[in-house]
């Protein structure tokens, strides 16, 4: 479950700007319905939460990041959107990436995972370097497109674009729909 939170998923948080959040409130609702029915079924889940904490960054990635951008730690917009599921684990990233949180890999390690289901919004930054470092990792993954999402504006740009690349470069990766995965599990039971 990869940054579902206020300033990526409220359609509040960009009340004023161009872009608007209506695709992402609703991937993470829907996302988490399917984490909660993973859940029931045994699987683990982990939320990511992107919080922007200066200190934390390299002197490179500060020299860029303004203080008060998205996610900034005490902010209502770093909180999450929605309320994680009973028994799920939420892990702390300070960039796009999650592989960088070292709570994240050590997460997976300690839990013995071995495939993940990636969900979650801004297709262009959080979601697509979560796939690549599954791929690069050797993990097992799928992407369901009902559950992934970016910025309304991006459906004709940027997001269109990584979907075409999970489509074209992984297509056994990137199912059409989450009910897949679930009727998989339920099937195996």
């Amino acid at each position: 479950m990869v940054d579902f939170q206020n300033d990526f998923c409220s359609p509040k948080a960009m009340a004023d700007g161009p872009a608007t959040n209506t695709r992402n409130a609703l991937t993470a609702q829907r996302a988490n319905v399917f984490a909660g029915q993973a859940a029931s079924l045994g699987a683990h889940v982990v939320y990511t939460q992107q919080i922007l904490d200066l200190d934390r960054l390299t002197p490179r990635q500060r020299r860029w990041e303004r203080p008060d951008g998205l996610c900034t730690a005490g902010t209502w917009g770093a909180e999450l959107f929605v309320e994680p599921v009973p028994g799920s684990s939420v892990v702390v990233k300070h960039r796009y990436d999650s592989w960088q949180s070292p709570s994240f890999v050590e997460y997976l390690e300690r839990n013995d995972i071995d495939g993940l289901v990636i969900c979650g919004v801004e297709l262009v930054c959080c979601v697509l370097y979560a796939v690549l470092g599954a791929a690069e990792r050797g993990y097992h993954y799928v992407v369901p497109q009902d559950l992934v999402s970016g910025q309304d504006h991006g459906e004709e740009t940027d997001n269109k674009a990584v979907r075409e690349y999970l489509r074209l470069n992984q297509p056994e990766q990137a199912i059409e729909s989450s009910d897949e995965v679930l009727a998989s599990w339920r099937a195996r039971r």
